[in-house]
């Protein structure tokens, strides 16, 4: 399984702070005050352990080990 990360521009009429993601996706995807104008992969891997980001890491089961044991 290969792992993506994406590059996602999008540009809103209001304050993107004020606002979680969840909400300017939804904006976003009904172009009620948001509209995506780019969406580019910038970087592929084959397994989490690759991933560079604690953040990231975390959204596929916390530490590196974690990760791969998730994975079968």
């Amino acid at each position: 399984m290969a792992y993506y990360k994406v590059l996602i521009e999008v540009w809103c009429n209001w304050d993107p702070k004020k606002s979680d993601l969840k909400e300017i996706v939804g904006r976003a995807s009904v172009r009620k005050g948001a509209i995506c104008t780019l969406q580019e992969i910038v970087r592929i891997v084959n397994r989490p352990q690759e991933i560079e980001n604690d953040a990231a890491m975390s959204f596929f089961g916390g530490e590196e080990g974690e990760a791969d044991e998730s994975q079968g």
